[in-house]
C-alpha cells in the first residue's frame, strides 16, 4: 500500500510522523520485536536466528542482544556482525551494518531529524487536534560499513557513513561521515589517527 508520508519518510523528505498508516508500522515492528525478545539473550543460536528473521533480506547471521530499541524495522545487520546491550535504532530511515561490525553498549542510531527553521519545523495544528503540538520530521540514512567498531554511548547522527574498518571511540557524537580504517572521538567527533599507525 502506497503512502505519501511513508515515501516521504524514506525519501529523506519532510514529512508527518503522527500518520496513521506510520503508527501501524511501528506497531507491527513493536510485536514483532516482542517475539524476537522473548528468545533469550544467552540461548545464542536461536537468538541468531531469530535475529535473521526479524532483520530480514540482507542480515545476518548476527547477534543483537536485548534490550534493544527499533521503530520500523528499516535494519540491516551484515554477518558475523554484533550488537551489544541497549542499542537504539531510530529508523525512519535504512539502518544498515555490514560484516563483521561491533557496536558497544548503549549505541544511538538516529535518521531522525528535523528542519531547523523553526517556521520549517512546526507544522500547521489543528484546534481539534488532541495533539495539536506538531513538528515536522525527516530523516536520513546510516551507514556503517564492514568491519567498523562502534563504542560504547556512541551517537550516530543522520547521514552519516562510518568506513570500512573505521573506529567510532566510546561516547563519540558522530555528525559527519568517517574515513575508511580511521578513529574518531569526542563530541562532535573528530579524526584522531588511523588504525594503521
Amino acid at each position: 500500500m502506497s503512502n505519501k508520508n511513508f515515501e516521504a519518510m524514506l525519501a529523506g523528505e519532510v514529512h508527518d510522523a503522527r500518520d496513521p498508516y506510520l503508527f501501524e508500522l511501528k506497531m507491527q515492528t513493536a510485536a514483532a520485536k516482542a517475539a524476537f525478545d522473548a528468545v533469550p539473550n544467552d540461548d545464542v543460536p536461536n537468538r541468531i536466528a531469530a535475529g535473521e528473521a526479524f532483520f530480514g533480506e540482507g542480515s545476518g547471521p548476527c547477534l543483537v542482544l536485548a534490550p534493544f530499541n527499533i521503530q520500523y524495522g528499516h535494519v540491516t545487520i551484515g554477518k558475523r556482525s554484533f550488537v551489544n546491550y541497549g542499542a537504539t535504532f531510530l529508523d525512519s530511515n535504512w539502518i544498515t551494518l555490514g560484516d563483521f561490525v561491533a557496536v558497544g553498549p548503549h549505541v544511538q542510531f538516529i535518521t531522525d531529524t528535523h528542519p531547523v527553521k523553526p517556521e520549517e519545523r512546526f507544522g500547521q495544528s489543528d484546534e481539534n487536534d488532541p495533539m495539536s503540538f506538531r513538528v515536522n520530521n525527516m530523516a536520513l540514512p546510516i551507514t556503517v560499513q564492514s568491519y567498523a567498531w562502534i563504542g560504547a554511548g556512541a551517537i550516530i547522527l543522520p547521514g552519516v557513513t562510518i568506513g570500512e574498518g573505521a573506529v567510532v571511540a566510546a561516547g563519540a557524537v558522530v555528525t559527519r561521515d568517517v574515513a575508511a580504517r580511521t578513529i574518531v572521538a569526542g563530541n562532535p567527533a573528530r579524526f584522531l589517527r588511523s588504525v594503521d599507525d
